[in-house]
């Protein structure tokens, strides 16, 4: 009796499986779509590539930027394919005495090496109101006040918006980011290793930031918040 019990409960569960899930999450609507759900174990804490180091800060950041580079999705070796970039860059190797080597040579007479990216044309923002600008051609939203944006919340909150094209200078102020004194870029004692200058300008910026600081803090006292930024454009 008890076993023939136990086969009724284990029946009912076979039933139970072989019709609709009842608590799918999912909307009917989507059902037999080709989407892929996912999930992050950790909230992201940052969206600045300059500051983010983890993979699920990751998956929300490679749907905003896009690279000069990226892997190839499904190829095995992973290769190196173009993303903005017009084409994959051949190095150009020099020595010591900044003098261009031939390809092939040795790794022990290399010093450093050169890429020439060029980026590919008509590539633009998506619509922000960062890139407003009024009748005169001047950024619309650039001088706000916390006034101006006491009342702020979402980006369709300001009236206008505006966009404009990728350049190859937004790279080089990226990669001018992780040298920021202020932004503590995880990876920027890594990349100074391999990118000419960087360390340079990290001292740079370190040395002007903390003048900047004690001049600030001389003048209004250490607890005012209202430090200015460096700026890192030409």
């Amino acid at each position: 009796m008890h076993g023939l019990r136990m086969l009724l409960i284990l029946s009912v569960m076979l039933l139970a499986g072989c019709g609709r899930v009842w608590n799918d999450p999912y909307p009917a609507s989507e059902r037999g779509k080709n989407i892929l759900y996912t999930a992050f174990t950790e909230r992201p804490k940052h969206l600045d590539p300059a500051q983010s180091y983890t993979s699920d800060e990751y998956d929300f950041i490679e749907q905003i930027y896009e690279p000069p580079l990226q892997y190839h999705y499904l190829k095995r070796p992973y290769e190196l394919i173009p993303e903005t970039a017009t084409a994959i860059p051949k190095p150009r190797f020099f020595d010591a005495r900044d003098r261009e080597l031939p390809p092939d040579a040795p790794a022990s007479q290399v010093a450093y090496s050169e890429y020439d990216i060029r980026i590919r044309e008509g590539i633009k923002y998506q619509p922000h109101p960062a890139f407003a600008k009024n009748d005169k051609g001047e950024l619309l939203y650039l001088d706000l006040t916390e006034k101006d944006i006491a009342s702020k919340y979402n980006l369709s909150d300001f009236a206008r918006t505006g966009t404009r094209e990728l350049t190859a200078e937004d790279y080089v102020y990226e990669i001018k980011r992780l040298a920021h004194p202020r932004l503590v870029s995880p990876i920027y004692g890594h990349m100074s290793d391999y990118i000419v200058g960087l360390k340079e300008l990290g001292d740079r910026l370190k040395r002007d930031n903390d003048a900047l600081v004690a001049a600030h803090e001389r003048q209004f006292g250490a607890s005012d918040p209202s430090l200015p930024w460096l700026d890192l454009r030409p």
